[in-house]
């Protein structure tokens, strides 16, 4: 497992607010100070604030060309200047073997491992995959719930539509027994059924058609030839047959 380290800088809401700080500031080039001293800070964050360069045993402090070469970006007379600066204000010291050091860096200065890092990062994936995942859920739950409704709604729809019952008009009786060509009597029809209240047996009446249907089927039962039942001599064997 790799032990690389990484490290980070902080700095306070109130930096710019420190005394030091705000003197630079107040420097014609004030704002390059400012930025070379975090730049500074920025390279010692690993070395606990230290201006060096370690080969093997050897500790080369850093000269004012070498932070040149390090910052890129500041003059040989800029870097010069703020580190005098630097000096004069505590934000920089010089030890004993000639190495500067930024004493603030250790109160400034997070670091993790490489493990770490790829944990803290696998855990951010896990919880956006998780806060998709509780989401999707919430809509689907909230979809459901819609569909829920809905079916309800149906049901109770049609359940206020099967308990609905409308008695038919002498109209409609009369239009449908003419569609149907029976012979039944649709003010007879309608006359009984108003009499006992619009039920069929101990049921109140759902379909009247299915009611003038059955009337139908009564009255062609009715209307049906008996057939006579073959006559039979004293043995009880129909006549006309033999054993």
């Amino acid at each position: 497992m790799s032990n690389k380290r990484f490290y980070w800088i902080k700095l306070k809401t109130g930096f710019f607010n420190l005394d030091e700080i705000d003197f630079l500031l107040s420097q014609k080039n004030g704002c390059e100070y400012i930025v070379l001293y975090q730049m500074l800070c920025l390279k010692t964050a690993n070395n606990g604030g230290r201006l060096c360069t370690t080969i093997g045993e050897i500790l080369i402090p850093f000269d004012v060309e070498k932070i040149v070469r390090e910052t890129k970006y500041f003059d040989f007379d800029t870097v010069t200047i703020a580190l005098e600066l630097f000096k004069k204000l505590g934000l920089i010291f010089e030890e004993d073997d000639n190495i500067l050091r930024i004493p603030a860096v250790a109160e400034m200065v997070g670091s993790e491992t490489e493990y770490a890092e790829k944990k803290r990062q696998y855990r951010k994936t896990l919880s956006e995959d998780k806060r998709k995942t509780l989401s999707d859920k919430s809509i689907e739950i909230e979809y459901r719930d819609k569909s829920k409704d809905i079916d309800i709604n149906k049901d109770k729809e049609n359940k206020e539509k099967t308990k609905r019952f409308t008695p038919p008009t002498l109209e409609e009786v009369q239009a449908y027994c003419n569609e149907r060509n029976n012979n039944i009597n649709p003010e007879r029809f309608i006359d009984y059924y108003t009499a006992n209240g619009w039920v069929v047996g101990k049921t109140k009446m759902k379909d009247w058609k299915a009611a003038v249907r059955t009337w139908e089927g009564n009255s062609k039962e009715k209307q049906k030839p008996k057939q006579e039942q073959p006559k039979q001599d004293f043995s009880g064997i129909p006549m006309g047959e033999t054993i």
